[in-house]
Parts: C-alpha cells; sequence; structure tokens
C-alpha cells in the first residue's frame, strides 16, 4: 500500500465485509453474537477460497502476491459469501415466519354439536 487512496479502499473493503457479515443472533440476541456466528460459519469458505485463488495468482505469475492484496481478495470472496449466507438466513427466518402463521380450518357443525358427519364432496 503505498498511496492513501490504496489505504482507503483497504479499510472500506475491511468495512463492507464486516457489514455483509452483520446479523442479529437467533431469538433476538446481540448484534454482536450474531456477527460472530456469520463470521464462523463462512470463515472456513473464505479462507479456503483465497488460499485457492492465491495458489492460482502464484502459479501463473510465479509471485506471491503481497499481503495487503492476500487480503482484499479475501475481503471480496468474504463479501460475496457474507451476501450468499445473509440471503440463506432471510430465507430460513421468513419460511420460519410463514410457517408459524398457517391457520389450519376444522370442519364443525353451525351450532357447534359436532353431531352431524361431514363428508367431502
Amino acid at each position: 500500500m503505498q498511496t492513501l487512496y490504496e489505504k482507503i479502499t483497504f479499510v472500506l473493503t475491511g468495512l463492507v465485509y464486516v457489514l455483509f457479515h452483520l446479523g442479529q443472533a437467533p431469538g433476538g440476541g446481540s448484534l454482536l453474537v450474531g456477527t460472530a456466528m456469520a463470521l464462523m460459519n463462512t470463515l472456513p469458505y473464505e479462507i479456503g477460497v483465497t488460499y485457492l485463488i492465491v495458489v492460482f495468482i502464484r502459479r501463473t505469475t510465479g509471485q506471491r502476491p503481497p499481503w495487503d492484496r492476500t487480503l482484499r481478495i479475501f475481503f471480496t470472496v468474504g463479501i460475496l459469501f457474507g451476501l450468499v449466507y445473509g440471503l440463506y438466513v432471510r430465507g430460513a427466518l421468513e419460511e420460519e415466519r410463514r410457517k408459524s402463521q398457517e391457520i389450519s380450518a376444522t370442519r364443525c357443525a353451525p351450532d357447534d354439536t359436532r353431531t352431524i358427519p361431514w363428508y367431502w364432496a
């Protein structure tokens, strides 16, 4: 990182990485716990994909990229994984909410005696 522009974009990429992993813990938990859970769920995959990309770059160019470039690759991969994980969690919460709102209807007589059998036509 030579210029101020590179330093600013590096910090902004790191902040966007954390922003994409923000989440609330299940059951109305804290934001810190939810963010840590999101990071721990996606971190192994992010490290693995970053490693594969760095190995590919090293094989094609013959030299390893500098540490700040490697961290930028990690942040970018992490942003993508954070987006997918966030969509997955949001979908699971929506499905849970939808299932909890289902209403099952029962058939009974108008006077609620339930003595007359009801048959489906």
